[in-house]
């Protein structure tokens, strides 16, 4: 079931507390599950845009957000807001500059 795929949370790099990484993980569960629950084509950007305006809502400043199933990166961001993880075989990306 696609629940099973949201028990597969592997964090790969994170300069975050364990709050703040814990919140943005639920946030990037709830953009997939609105992925899910779509009739409309909901691609990974729209999953990304969905995150990135939680975050600026919630967190303040400019964040950036990526997702996918392969990308490299080379960011600048600020200390202790970037986190590189994996829900299931899709990969987030995300980092606060600004």
């Amino acid at each position: 079931t696609t629940e099973q795929i949201y028990d597969k949370i592997q964090i790969l790099y994170t300069e975050m507390n364990y709050l703040d990484q814990n919140n943005i993980v639920d946030i990037s569960i709830n953009g997939l599950k609105l992925q899910e629950k779509s009739e409309k084509s909901f691609y990974h950007k729209d999953v990304a845009q969905y995150i990135k305006q939680e975050l600026d809502t919630q967190k303040g400043g400019t964040w950036n957000v990526v997702v996918g199933q392969s990308f490299g990166s080379f960011v600048t961001h600020e200390t202790k807001t970037m986190s590189h993880f994996m829900i299931g075989n899709i990969s987030f990306l995300i980092w606060k500059h600004g």
